[in-house]
């Protein structure tokens, strides 16, 4: 998490009564009466606000008009909605400590002052019974949880990681979906290429859909998976770049595209194609595509780590 809003944390919750707990970054404790959770679901909203509740009113479950309603009524609150029996609320980010603190009080006391009007009651965020629950990070997850639910989510987890590390990683099944998912990133280059782009998005593209067609049907995403992808995206690349040069020189020389696309190599080198152009676009497109890869590979072992993190807040 981002150490300032790592720091943010700590001081809101010495502000609020509520406990910080370091290791999730999260705030949670009772407030008005309500079990709630603040936490940072990620680096563009770093400040959720949650309580898992169950209502005992007609209109059941909170609807999007009133979730709209809220959120409207309440400044700091940029919206309220309710899935499942999680109520959340997503709070507006705030540089000036001070007014972090105030927002969030006034979040805080304003959300359970309408849990409190509107008849909603604790319960546990998964099966909805009204038994004791404590905050826990399940699955990597902040999470509201009754033991029983706890307990099994917990036990599911580790029976479904020990079979998929039991799992072979298939790895012909992998290149086949890399290879598929590298044509969507190629023919992205291509096409943003004849508008007159050379877009962070293609190789953003181009680095997703191939590692992710990788684990779709490799079966996971390993080291040797990774090099793969790695290998693909790069013949990849230079294929999709090269064929966005050649519609183009097809289209001047009224030639096949095929032709086109062998004359290339022979174009830029009696220089009818400027070949400080050509390199430059290129090297660009895989600066893109690392840029999109990195992340990818970072945010795939992180939520493979995520999975089996399992514990309750403050015990």
């Amino acid at each position: 998490m981002n150490k300032k809003v790592l720091q943010n944390y700590a001081q809101l919750a010495s502000r609020t009564g509520l406990r910080f707990e370091a290791q999730s970054g999260a705030i949670f404790g009772l407030y008005n009466g309500y079990k709630v959770l603040v936490y940072p679901e990620n680096e563009n909203y770093p400040y959720i606000l949650t309580a898992s509740v169950s209502a005992n009113r007609p209109g059941s479950p909170l609807s999007k008009a009133e979730g709209k309603a809220f959120s409207k009524e309440h400044k700091p609150i940029n919206s309220m909605r309710q899935d499942g029996y999680r109520v959340k609320i997503t709070l507006g980010q705030m540089a000036n400590q001070e007014k972090l603190a105030a927002n969030l009080t006034e979040s805080l006391n304003a959300f359970t002052s309408f849990l409190h009007a509107n008849g909603f009651q604790n319960c546990c965020e998964t099966c909805g019974s009204t038994n004791p629950t404590e905050a826990c990070v399940a699955g990597g997850s902040c999470m509201q949880l009754c033991y029983n639910c706890f307990v099994n989510l917990q036990q599911n987890q580790a029976v479904n990681s020990s079979e998929k590390q039991k799992k072979k990683e298939n790895i012909v099944g992998g290149i086949v979906g890399a290879l598929i998912g590298s044509l969507l990133g190629a023919a992205c280059i291509v096409l943003l290429g004849q508008l007159g782009y050379v877009a962070a998005l293609s190789g953003v593209i181009m680095a997703v859909c191939t590692m992710k067609g990788y684990d779709l049907l490799g079966g996971k995403l390993s080291t040797i998976g990774v090099i793969i992808c790695a290998v693909i995206m790069l013949v990849m690349t230079y294929t999709g770049n090269r064929l966005d040069w050649a519609i183009s020189v097809a289209q001047g020389f009224e030639v096949d595209i095929a032709t086109a696309f062998r004359s290339v190599p022979l174009l830029i080198e009696e220089e009818i194609i400027d070949a400080a152009s050509y390199w430059a676009n290129l090297v660009m497109v895989y600066v893109f595509v690392l840029i999109g890869a990195i992340p990818t590979v970072v945010n795939t072992m992180k939520n493979q780590k995520k999975e089996s993190i399992f514990y309750r807040l403050g015990v």
